[in-house]
């Protein structure tokens, strides 16, 4: 019997190696799929391995398909379009052309006509929440209308998840977007927006840079020479809007960098629309209906709970915070499968608290992204360790002076103690009236030479 490999088969492909623990529970949660259906899936993906076992378990399964380096690809070749696939079509084909052809679109797709007007029905009632209407002639065929507002911020939304999601999408979807734009442009945007997000520090969140990339492809103006954009702004203007966006000593920079980048193309009339996007991407666009304090308060409760992490510095969180609830109370946010947490190599025993922290929090905020979750792990972690670290004289007599760096990076990864200075014995007097320091320690046996006791001694290499 034929299978009909879709995405849910590529998506799960990819999580079954993320952890040993519990694999099929985790998937059935992560993707909100029952796990009868999961293992239905498990076993059509272990159909394309040369296993040639008849019995065999789940896990075994799981098993043969992880040291399967060629399986994805297989699936990928194989990858046939789902409702759900031809529905996210037909809306981006509307969105990007404002029209549709059904007789071709049947051709292409390989559904007839009756099909597609059903997925037709359950397109126009997505697009009804923008707004936006969908219609048919016999002259124009399908249509799309709407104030313009909402077909640009309905566009937003479907090429964000188009981007998030690129790699799980049947390639027909995919190759059809890539070949809509140049190479050349493709290459230029990646690059300024590479730039753009670690220079001026818009990469606070996951995917940041595939929201503005969506941004720019449907508020940008590259063709338009007589719509006024961002870049024709003098530097008094431009500053106004900027300021409080971008550390006031980037601001010159960031000024000169529009000056030549795609993304000094962006139609001044959308600045408005720009400048939210660009807090909503850093995080400090506030949500005036929230309670900071409580929420926080909750979120902390829940780190501590789950990874057993006190957060006493808020600053990442209240941004976090601040992003998530704003995505819970806007109904015009899709949801979206983000699989970006898979390149972040973690421990397993990582992985599963994170995921605990997760699937407690995705209770609250819906639209929350696991990458996220992990980007919180290691920030509160290094917040935590960072707060218990000491700071440390080393007293030392014989010690050469070529270990020191050594000595201090492994002091600092290995017992939280950051080193302000080696010095020799005859200098803790000063050095204990002058410094705020912590502790004194030595990798000799001093404590009976001199007049400090309390000098602990630590023995060499530190492991």
């Amino acid at each position: 019997m034929k299978i009909n490999i879709n995405t849910n088969h590529i998506r799960i492909c990819k999580l079954l190696g993320y952890t040993s623990y519990k694999t099929t529970d985790f998937i059935s949660q992560f993707l909100k799929m029952h796990k009868q259906n999961v293992n239905l899936y498990i076993k059509q993906i272990y159909s394309f391995t040369d296993s040639i076992e008849s019995k065999v378990t789940i896990q075994n399964m799981i098993n043969s398909i992880n040291e399967n380096k060629g399986i994805l690809e297989l699936l990928k070749k194989e990858q046939s379009f789902t409702k759900e696939n031809r529905i996210f079509y037909i809306i981006l084909i509307l969105l990007r052309d404002r029209y549709l052809n059904l007789n071709n679109l049947s051709n292409l797709l390989g559904v007839s006509r009756r099909i597609l007007g059903s997925d037709l029905t359950l397109a126009k009632e997505a697009l009804a929440i923008y707004n936006l209407e969908i219609s048919s002639s016999n002259a124009k065929g399908i249509s799309i209308a709407g104030n313009e507002k909402d077909i640009k911020l309905a566009s937003l939304s479907y090429l964000y998840k188009l981007f998030i999601e690129f790699d799980e999408l049947p390639s027909l979807i995919t190759s059809d977007y890539s070949n809509f734009f140049k190479d050349s442009f493709r290459i230029k945007l990646k690059k300024d927006l590479d730039i753009f997000i670690s220079e001026y520090q818009f990469d606070y969140f996951s995917q940041n840079k595939k929201l503005l990339k969506a941004f720019f492809i449907v508020y940008g103006n590259v063709d338009r020479e007589n719509e006024k954009t961002i870049d024709s702004l003098s530097f008094s203007q431009f500053k106004r809007y900027f300021e409080g966006i971008v550390n006031e000593s980037k601001l010159n920079s960031l000024y000169n960098f529009l000056q030549v980048s795609f993304l000094g193309k962006i139609l001044l009339k959308n600045i408005d629309i720009f400048i939210p996007t660009l807090k909503f991407c850093n995080g400090s666009l506030k949500n005036e209906d929230l309670i900071l304090s409580k929420e926080v308060n909750t979120v902390k409760a829940l780190v501590f709970k789950n990874l057993s992490i006190l957060i006493n510095k808020t600053n990442f969180l209240e941004k976090l915070i601040h992003k998530l609830s704003l995505s819970r109370r806007n109904s015009l946010i899709l949801p979206i499968c983000d699989l970006e947490f898979l390149k972040f190599n973690l421990t397993e025993n990582e992985k599963l608290k994170c995921l605990h922290l997760f699937f407690t929090l995705r209770k609250i905020y819906a639209n929350i992204q696991f990458s996220n979750v992990i980007f919180l792990y290691i920030w509160s972690s290094h917040e935590n360790h960072m707060n218990s670290v000491k700071n440390t004289i080393v007293v030392f007599d014989s010690i050469p002076q070529f270990l020191f760096p050594i000595i201090k990076n492994r002091l600092l990864l290995k017992e939280n103690m950051n080193i302000l200075e080696f010095i020799k014995p005859y200098e803790v007097d000063k050095y204990l009236s002058n410094s705020d320091t912590d502790c004194v320690i030595t990798f000799e046996d001093l404590n009976s030479k001199y007049k400090y006791p309390f000098i602990k001694t630590y023995k060499l290499p530190i492991l």
